[in-house]
């Protein structure tokens, strides 16, 4: 079995929260660290901040892998600005986010409409993939508790992202019913950053809740060829 070197740090999407990596982590929880962003979860009184959601990342240690979806990605990227010898590699799923201002203005309109509830039930039946096997009681419970200024702070970050000027080992992870992100933008991202692509057949735009068991095995196998990669 392999021994791991470096701590995992797992990035939720908009509207989730860390425990929604529950199915993906399993038993193995010493490995990964999963936090709340600023705005979700147990952070949903805040607006969403990049500075403080990059701070909170730098917390897990003195270099480690980082895996994140949807506005995951988006702080994955930011810390690999940050700190760029601190990421032993990236993994960024339902991502590139796309859109600008009128997206924006948009979810808003969508929200004093239907309220959060209405536009969470709305937005995850869009959005996960029905097939999925995954767990969504606690995506759901935590995109019903958020603030539309947690929502829209940090969709308006999202879709300012950047890629950061040094590389390093990374994939480009898509589910294959990925209504959000289309396969030409997702193959294209990988190839900017010379990273892997990976499709997963049975995941939508949140491939890691559609299919958690598919996602840890893509991401173990990712993360075993960068650490051999190291010893070399």
């Amino acid at each position: 079995m392999h021994d791991f070197r470096h701590p995992v740090l797992l990035l939720h999407t908009l509207g989730a929260s860390g425990e929604t990596w529950a199915d993906v982590i399993g038993a193995d929880q010493s490995r990964f660290s999963a936090p709340d962003l600023p705005g979700h979860g147990m952070r949903r009184a805040e607006v969403f901040d990049t500075a403080k959601a990059v701070a909170t990342c730098l917390k897990t240690g003195p270099r480690f892998h980082v895996a994140g979806s949807g506005l995951g990605a988006y702080v994955a990227l930011e810390v690999c600005r940050a700190a760029p010898e601190r990421v032993a590699s990236l993994v960024l799923a339902g991502f590139p986010a796309a859109g600008g201002p009128e997206r924006v203005e948009a979810t808003a309109k969508a929200l004093q409409e239907q309220g959060v509830e209405g536009f969470a039930t709305s937005y995850m039946q869009n959005t996960l993939h029905p097939g999925g096997a995954g767990s969504r009681e606690v995506f759901s419970r935590t995109f019903r508790a958020m603030r539309p200024e947690g929502l829209l702070s940090a969709l308006a970050a999202a879709l300012s992202w950047r890629l950061p000027e040094s590389r390093r080992p990374a994939m480009v992870l898509r589910g294959e019913h990925d209504v959000r992100v289309g396969e030409e933008a997702a193959r294209s991202l990988a190839a900017t950053l010379g990273a892997d692509y990976v499709t997963l057949p049975l995941a939508g735009h949140v491939a890691y809740v559609d299919d958690p068991r598919g996602f840890r095995e893509v991401l173990d196998a990712f993360h075993r060829a960068t650490e051999a990669q190291e010893e070399h």
